[in-house]
């Protein structure tokens, strides 16, 4: 018989389960119950089913999916016992919702979540370049979507060099891939248009990918404006919400990035034609004012003269009423400033104070008996002295005694 101490039995069952599965291999589907987050970076549920359950434990930082009492998940992770506790849980590495409805509830919950941090804004949102030179595309290089987008880009404008960052677009791993792409595009420092993301048509579960928290927080935070084109019409995922300019498939994705050249071309020839016919009329105008004068130069010349002499007619006229009204003007001017000079004031009778720094003296608080003060009149200036100070409320005053 082997004798374990406590701490050893428990790292002997772990090594044996460690041994028996790891995360790539253990799986455990289930409904999760009592869900939380300690101190903002421990995750911790139960995963039940009708005969069964397990406690769940992980960092907040592998929750991918936003997760609530009731959805029904698939847990990917290592079997283990803690020997502080003695406890038998499942350490995940990631979590996976199962069924539509769980996966409605949980894309509800971030979409909710993301707007409200502003993700979607339409006043963040920028428009594409009208003829784009150079792209990243966001792929799988094997996919009917990726050819499409490719054919319908040749078809429409040609040209354009097209740089592919192949991808997975569903399963595990395939929003990593998405994250990791984004990224890298945005340090290649290729000078880039447009970064394009673009996949076919599926269901919700396989679609999931593009719901990615992170994937959507790549995408707004790429400084190269975002075309995202998935092929389906009935939901909108989260990346399309978040990106500059959205697609509703591959193909409206590529109608969306270039012109149709036949559509430019037409247009060019339009506005070729637009010119020639202005240039045409002006000429024969032109043509037609230099036959008249060749015919009757001299008549020519006398239309030309009373035009030019009513034209200098009517310029002078302007320019008397210009320099009447500026003359007017001035006058004006004069006159207020002449209204406004002190020795004006002074020649209707006033006298004006100031004291020995030659600050005039415009109150009684300025003045104590004996003070030295100086008098200016209109031709000539006197030196005084204060003997008596009166001011409104001690006249005021008086006549109440009296």
């Amino acid at each position: 018989m082997t004798v374990f101490t406590v701490a050893d039995f428990i790292a002997h069952i772990n090594d044996v389960l460690s041994k028996s599965w790891d995360a790539t291999e253990l799986c455990v589907e289930g409904e999760v119950s009592d869900f939380k987050i300690s101190q903002g970076q421990w995750v911790n549920f139960s995963l039940k089913d009708d005969k069964g359950l397990v406690s769940i434990f992980m960092t907040v930082w592998n929750l991918r999916v936003p997760l609530q009492d009731g959805m029904k998940v698939q847990v990917y992770g290592t079997p283990r016992i803690y020997p502080k506790f003695g406890k038998f849980s499942i350490s995940a590495e990631r979590v996976e919702l199962v069924g539509e409805g769980a996966l409605k509830k949980a894309l509800i919950a971030l979409q909710m979540k993301l707007e409200k941090e502003g993700l979607f804004d339409e006043s963040r949102k920028r428009q594409l370049p009208e003829f784009p030179s150079r792209i990243a595309l966001i792929a799988s290089g094997e996919s009917a979507a990726y050819g499409d987008f490719v054919r319908i880009l040749g078809e429409r404008w040609g040209g354009l060099q097209i740089d592919l960052y192949h991808v997975k677009v569903q399963g595990a791993g395939s929003a990593e891939d998405l994250v990791r792409a984004i990224k890298q595009a945005n340090t290649n420092h290729k000078d880039y248009d447009a970064l394009v993301m673009t996949r076919g048509g599926g269901s919700l579960e396989d679609l999931m990918s593009f719901n990615d928290e992170q994937v959507v927080r790549a995408i707004y935070a790429s400084k190269i404006p975002t075309l995202v084109g998935i092929g389906h019409e009935r939901d909108i995922s989260l990346a399309e919400l978040t990106a500059d300019i959205r697609g509703s498939t591959p193909t409206d994705c590529a109608r969306r990035l270039v012109p149709d050249k036949s559509d430019v071309l037409r247009n060019l020839a339009y506005q070729t034609d637009s010119i020639e016919r202005l240039l045409k009329d002006r000429i024969a105008n032109y043509q037609d004012v230099l036959s008249r004068a060749m015919r009757s130069p001299g008549n020519w010349i006398s239309r030309q003269k009373i035009e030019m002499d009513r034209k200098t007619s009517l310029i002078s006229a302007n320019m008397r009423q210009l320099h009447q009204a500026l003359l007017e003007r001035y006058r004006s001017q004069i006159r207020l400033l002449a209204s406004l000079d002190p020795k004006g004031v002074l020649a209707r009778g006033y006298t004006m104070l100031s004291d020995a720094r030659g600050r005039a003296i415009t109150s009684t608080s300025a003045l104590k008996v004996g003070t030295k003060i100086t008098a200016i009149l209109r031709d000539g200036e006197s030196d005084l002295t204060v003997n008596q100070i009166r001011t409104k409320n001690t006249a005021i005053k008086q006549q109440k005694l009296l």
